[in-house]
């Protein structure tokens, strides 16, 4: 199969559709807006080279307009031309560029006899195939965003930024050999307890130098996700301003405290194990002595105050991972404590999803799996409680 792709700044429809389709070649399409089209396709083209999904060599670009919908038409046949592509074996991706590009590189496939598609959300692809007489045959299929769960989320994220570069990659963290033999059960019990050895992970790579209070959450969380089965974590990203020519930059702007790719998204997650502010602020209020109103007014209002910084959090999340995951990426906040009625609002409303601690096994698990029907040891314990309380209902009737 040859590929012929419309890039743009969405690289996850690209990724997905390639390591499904796995196309001998892939012409990347772009017009010369780097920020929009031509540098996202550069981008794609060096990670493609790199991880394998196409073979090596097999990645080219091609420049076409943008404005020009007949130009567009045009430069679609020289490019097959000129590369000499058997248009049996082409199928065009259109999910990307303008509306323009779209269109033009649509009609062009219909009069070339080309099959084309379309990715929508939720990984569904609808195939366009013209038939003889003008007709045109549609059909849907659904793409498994499973086959880019290996993909290393370090490179996936260098295929995405556009204002940011890497300053620090961290740790790549994947469970150590005992731990993957262990049964989930006894596997969590230990991490639980505390007697998993490095809490069963294996680690490549440096992070921070000094020791942080959060350290221990961020790799207990990253242990019970490898567990789950996401096959590899990223710990202690930082990224920070992308260099200029004549500018350079050294400060990181953002970390990440985990990474990782499961069914077809990039998935960012915030870790936070200290007692919120706030509640710090409450702790102090009842130690201290009896206060004038004036003095309660204002202690509200530091309190609010500190309660912001939790939904500032979020925010900073937000905006990181619509620019490293795109339509595609997903915000994961881990809490010791509960969030304030207000933030839990917002993350409810920004679609940030939210594990406490003492629940991560529970909390990972309804994220990873949110199809997956209970197992058959957990369907007893519901018919048993279920017929439990019919029984209690019916003795509690009789008494009465």
């Amino acid at each position: 199969m040859i590929l012929l792709s419309l890039a743009s700044k969405q690289i996850w429809p690209h990724i997905l559709v390639v390591a499904q389709m796995r196309p001998e070649q892939v012409v990347l399409l772009h017009s010369d807006d780097m920020v929009e089209s031509q540098g996202p396709a550069q981008r794609l083209k060096r990670f493609f080279d790199k991880s394998g999904l196409v073979p090596k060599g097999g990645t080219r670009l091609a420049l076409v307009p943008h404005q020009d919908f007949a130009g567009m038409e045009e430069a679609l046949d020289g490019v097959q031309l000129r590369a000499q592509l058997p248009l049996g074996q082409c199928c065009l991706n259109f999910t990307g560029g303008n509306k323009l590009m779209a269109t033009a590189g649509f009609r062009w496939a219909a009069k070339r006899s080309v099959p084309s598609f379309y990715l929508e959300r939720g990984n569904r692809l609808t195939w366009f195939e013209p038939r003889d007489a003008g007709d045109m045959r549609t059909r849907e299929e659904l793409l498994n965003g499973h086959l880019a769960d290996a993909l290393d989320p370090v490179e996936l994220l260098r295929c995405h930024l556009t204002t940011a570069e890497i300053e620090r990659p961290g740790q790549n963290l994947t469970l150590a050999g005992a731990s993957t033999a262990m049964k989930e059960e006894e596997f969590m019990r230990k991490l639980d307890a505390g007697t998993l050895p490095r809490q069963g992970l294996e680690v490549q790579g440096v992070a921070g130098w000094e020791v942080q209070k959060g350290d221990e959450l961020e790799y207990r969380s990253a242990a019970v996700l490898l567990k789950l089965g996401v096959q590899r974590v990223q710990r202690s990203l930082r990224l920070k301003v992308k260099a200029a020519a004549q500018t350079g930059t050294r400060n990181p702007h953002t970390e990440i405290d985990l990474l990782f790719t499961w069914a077809g998204r990039l998935w960012l997650v915030d870790c936070k194990d200290r007692i919120p502010a706030e509640n710090l602020a409450d702790n102090l209020r009842r130690m201290l002595p009896p206060r004038t109103s004036d003095a309660v007014e204002l202690f509200d209002r530091i309190r609010n105050e500190l309660s912001i910084s939790q939904t500032k959090v979020m925010k900073e999340d937000l905006l990181a991972i619509r620019e490293i995951g795109g339509l595609l990426g997903q915000v994961l906040c881990v809490r010791n404590a509960e969030l304030p009625d207000e933030v839990a609002q917002y993350a409810q409303l920004n679609q940030i999803e939210v594990v406490q601690k003492a629940n991560l096994a529970a909390g990972f698990r309804k994220l990873l799996f949110p199809q997956h029907p209970p197992g058959p040891k957990k369907m007893m314990t519901m018919g048993f409680l279920e017929l439990k309380d019919k029984i209690e209902a019916q003795v509690g009737g009789s008494r009465a």
